[in-house]
């Protein structure tokens, strides 16, 4: 009978610590009468965030646009860069100088399809310079979707590459000099298509990178995740996933190694988001799946857990902004599925306070002819426990059982 007690108490401890989901504070949609959205966002050491993505304000083709907000989302200021082809900011970084570093693709500048896009600006988002990579006569297709800080003050970019490597697309990643000035770039791939989606400097040096390739693994599409020494040369790389297709889409690094998270189809008959936690040798410690269709970013957050934002597709109610929270080992504490009127995606998600939390993305709820760049505030209260006593006696009840 002793037990019986002990295992109610559990229950009602667990259920009074337990977090609701939080509520929408405020949401925004920036841009103008065309096409935005949203890809990245950071918080700034002023307490505001920047923002990258992309914007058609001419109505014809897009430009990499840079957007800085307050604390509570106010527009400082916005810039656009590019030509008359396409061109996106895919991530972006606050420098040591104040300014913003941002890698993406261009269509505009050079020959060739896209080719790989690094900017860097000032505080108030004037440009300083720019580095265009790609194939040296016409790129097949060049691009970067990350950009992290080095120890030297220069930058390390990660994406891929048609115009070089082994197969279809290698994974590529390139290091430059403080002013944009390429110091070496590596491909790492096979004969199919393998993408670096996320890179971070690493505090025991060199660099991790994420991303997906179908050239090793288990089949289809297999998560990729690789340690290069600071001249690029391999280290280690692993594969995760089964006979269906997986891919990570972004990578932070811990004290006693990195988490990732991405998609996973391997196992089911749908898609769920993955996030998987490793050594410094890239060996799983563990790994967790959730409801929802993909995992695009991931940040820690103060009491040592994690946030993923994301999306979450169905027949009813299309493709849904989601937001999900969890301990440090990955167990979902709560989930929040942004429900609007068209499809939305989460793409970025930091942790604004201590309870707060910055969202970024974009969506297509107000005007369905075009996509509207979108940022949101949410926020943990105080009252409920998310459990009521009803609930606790019905699990109370299933155990005894």
């Amino acid at each position: 009978m002793r037990s019986i007690f002990l295992i109610l108490f559990l229950l009602m401890a667990s259920a009074a610590t337990q977090d609701v989901g939080p509520k929408e504070v405020w949401s925004k949609t920036i841009g103008g009468p065309h096409g935005d959205g949203l890809w990245s966002l950071q918080k700034t050491r002023d307490g505001g965030y920047i923002l990258t993505g992309y914007t058609s304000a001419q109505g014809q083709g897009s430009d990499l646009w840079l957007v800085k907000v307050d604390s509570d989302g106010g527009p400082l200021w916005d810039r656009a860069y590019g030509g008359s082809g396409e061109d996106v900011g895919y991530f972006v970084k606050e420098t040591q100088d104040g300014g913003y570093v941002v890698t993406g693709s261009t269509g505009s500048f050079g020959m060739g399809e896209e080719r790989l896009w690094i900017l860097k600006t000032d505080i108030d988002g004037n440009k300083q310079w720019d580095c265009v990579l790609g194939g040296f006569v016409s790129s097949l297709g060049d691009g970067g979707w990350s950009v992290d800080l080095t120890y030297d003050g220069g930058y390390i970019v990660t994406g891929y590459t048609r115009s070089f490597g082994a197969g279809k697309k290698d994974l590529w990643l390139v290091k430059t000099d403080a002013e944009g000035n390429l110091l070496w770039d590596k491909t790492f791939g096979g004969l199919e298509d393998d993408v670096g989606m996320s890179v971070v400097h690493s505090a025991d040096g060199g660099y991790v990178v994420a991303g997906r390739t179908a050239s090793f693994g288990a089949g289809g599409d297999d998560i990729w995740l690789l340690k290069v020494d600071d001249d690029g040369e391999e280290v280690w790389n692993k594969t995760f996933g089964g006979e269906k297709d997986e891919a990570a889409f972004q990578v932070i690094e811990q004290k006693d190694g990195f988490a990732l998270v991405g998609r996973t189809e391997s196992g089911s008959e749908s898609r769920r988001i993955v996030l998987i936690k490793v050594d410094r040798e890239g060996r799983k410690l563990w790994e967790r799946n959730y409801s929802g269709s993909s995992g695009s970013s991931l940040q820690p957050t103060a009491d040592g857990g994690f946030l993923i934002a994301g999306r979450k597709d169905s027949k009813d109610s299309g493709r849904d902004a989601l937001l999900i929270k969890t301990d440090s080992s990955g167990w979902e504490q709560w989930s929040e599925e942004i429900v609007a009127e068209g499809d939305g995606i989460a793409t970025s998600a930091i942790q604004g306070g201590e309870r707060d939390y910055i969202v970024a993305g974009i969506s297509s709820s107000s005007r369905p002819a075009a996509e509207d760049a979108w940022l949101a505030k949410f926020a943990i209260g105080d009252g409920g426990t998310g459990r009521n006593m009803s609930d606790i006696e019905k699990i109370f009840k299933d155990r005894l059982r």
